[in-house]
């Protein structure tokens, strides 16, 4: 027998299961797993009555909140496929892609329903406030509960969401992530980040990104507790964690580096279980997070496999002599994570020698079927059945994945090809540093020679100089990787799920050209 792959399953199995436990925490008020499968049965029967049917789009706008953890398992519970954009994108954005997407009916936390409410009613899309203020408990209270079970013909190979990679209206890449590839998804969180009943897990990271890396189900289905802070910073991190409460959370190094500030030190009540991917972190920082009580596991992954593929396990890696530098690699695929390769221009593996780099392609049950309505951006990234990434790395004599860079992100500097990520790991070292990121400038006479240039964030009351920066590197960088400019920012310009935008950071350095050392 043949039964369709998908996390509605192990989902389904969890609301069932003790109905007393709490399933969700948010503003100090806790909801029982029956209370939450109440909810999610008459969510069902709402989105049917408002003409949902297989197949369809449910388009979700909203911070992370208890409404929109029931959105996540009611849509599909009731055929759907839910299309989750973050409320970081910009009114543009968001009026854009909410067409794009097609949606029969949307989700919209009601303080953010002004932002698209006029673009929603001229396509004729139904809206249903959500969050905060909006009447969403009355209706549901007015309905009867469906039934909670698989929708009728279902198909592991159709989406489940469809998540969209960044807020552009030029070439929209909206991720369809299937039953299938999110169920193995799944299996590879609940076991790699050891989730069990009675873990609490910290939503840190937007849910709209790779479903929260695959959390909306992975923590339900474990038979833990989701804790929602629907305007997280850095300071309500702090707080949360301090409580002693979180036992799991999955978080970008952006959101993390606050943390290692040493004149604010951070011991945790607990040990806490931390995946982190995004941006390579230094090893500076993931040692501070060690030394705090994070058990860290170093992770990457795409949109486009699902959230998370390959990770470095800190518990693995006890008595090795290197082993802050080889936790800052992204290791091994996970249990289920597939095929994960670095390979030439030509197509051949890369020697396993630590330094030649390559394109990593994937294949994987997690890859993505491909992008909604964009069929040449599918073509580019899916060929002869693999996934092309356009990150590039090199792997370790001990098969780990280390990555590099983007392939737009290597400079070419005096014909020499160097990684931001080299010259970045060298500016991490410095105590004042908090963030440091290197984009290219064009050099002088246009010989199509890059000059390396860093915007650097520092801690708070830090009062190094750029100057003192450039010959703290100068020992650690071959002359030609040194920044040509180091530029201090109080925050780097990031996209709406914590990545640095370095095409805004390079438009910065092409109009600073010419400028001194520091700006």
């Amino acid at each position: 027998m043949k039964t369709p792959l998908t996390p509605l399953d192990a989902v389904l199995r969890a609301l069932a299961l003790r109905p007393e436990r709490p399933l969700l925490e948010e503003g100090g008020q806790t909801v029982s797993t029956a209370q939450f499968a109440g909810r999610t049965a008459r969510l069902v029967t709402l989105l049917r009555e408002q003409g949902l049917t297989s197949g369809g789009h449910v388009l979700l706008i909203s911070p992370n909140s208890g409404d929109a953890l029931l959105a996540f398992h009611a849509v599909p519970l009731a055929g759907g496929v839910i299309v989750p954009l973050n409320p970081a994108f910009g009114d543009e954005a968001l009026r854009f892609l909410s067409g794009h997407a097609d949606p029969v009916l949307a989700l919209v936390d009601a303080a953010h329903l002004p932002r698209v409410a006029e673009a929603l009613h001229k396509s004729g899309v139904p809206t249903l406030p959500i969050g905060a203020g909006s009447t969403l408990a009355g209706r549901l209270a007015g309905v009867a509960p469906a039934p909670l079970a698989l929708p009728d013909r279902l198909d592991e190979d159709q989406p489940i969401s469809i998540n969209y990679t960044s807020g552009t209206t030029s070439d929209p890449k909206g991720v369809m992530l299937t039953h299938r590839g999110a169920f193995v998804n799944l299996a590879n969180m609940l076991y790699h980040l050891d989730l069990r009943p009675g873990s609490v897990f910290l939503h840190a990271l937007p849910l709209a990104h790779g479903n929260g890396w695959g959390c909306a189900w992975a923590v339900t289905a474990a038979g833990g507790t989701h804790v929602t802070l629907p305007e997280l910073t850095p300071e309500r991190l702090r707080a949360a964690l301090l409580t002693g409460r979180v036992t799991h959370l999955c978080a970008s190094p952006a959101l993390l580096a606050p943390l290692a500030d040493a004149a604010a030190p951070l011991s945790l009540p607990r040990p806490v279980r931390l995946a982190v991917a995004g941006t390579s972190p230094h090893p500076r920082l993931l040692g501070t997070l060690q030394a705090q009580g994070f058990e860290v596991l170093h992770s990457y992954g795409l949109t486009e496999t699902s959230a998370l593929l390959t990770l470095t396990d800190s518990a693995d890696l006890a008595g090795l002599p290197d082993a802050p530098a080889v936790l800052a690699r992204q290791g091994h695929p996970m249990i289920f994570g597939g095929q994960v390769r670095v390979v030439t221009p030509g197509g051949a593996p890369v020697p396993p020698d630590g330094a030649t780099p390559g394109e990593v392609v994937i294949r994987s049950n997690q890859t993505m079927k491909g992008y909604y309505k964009n069929r040449a951006a599918t073509r580019r990234a899916l060929q002869n059945g693999w996934l092309h990434t356009g990150d590039v790395a090199c792997v370790h004599p001990d098969g780990r994945l280390e990555i590099l860079d983007r392939a737009g992100d290597l400079l070419s500097v005096a014909g020499q090809t160097v990684s931001s990520v080299e010259i970045e790991a060298v500016l991490y070292r410095h105590p004042s540093v908090r963030e440091a990121v290197v984009v290219a400038a064009p050099g002088e006479g246009g010989g199509g020679d890059d000059l390396p240039v860093a915007f650097v964030t520092l801690h708070p009351g830090a009062g190094v100089q750029p100057r003192e920066l450039l010959d703290f590197a100068r020992p650690h960088l071959p002359p030609h990787a040194l920044p040509t400019r180091i530029v201090f920012a109080p925050e780097l310009p990031k996209t709406a799920s914590g990545k640095v935008l370095k095409h805004a950071l390079r438009a910065q350095a092409r109009a600073r050209a010419g400028g001194a050392v520091g700006d």
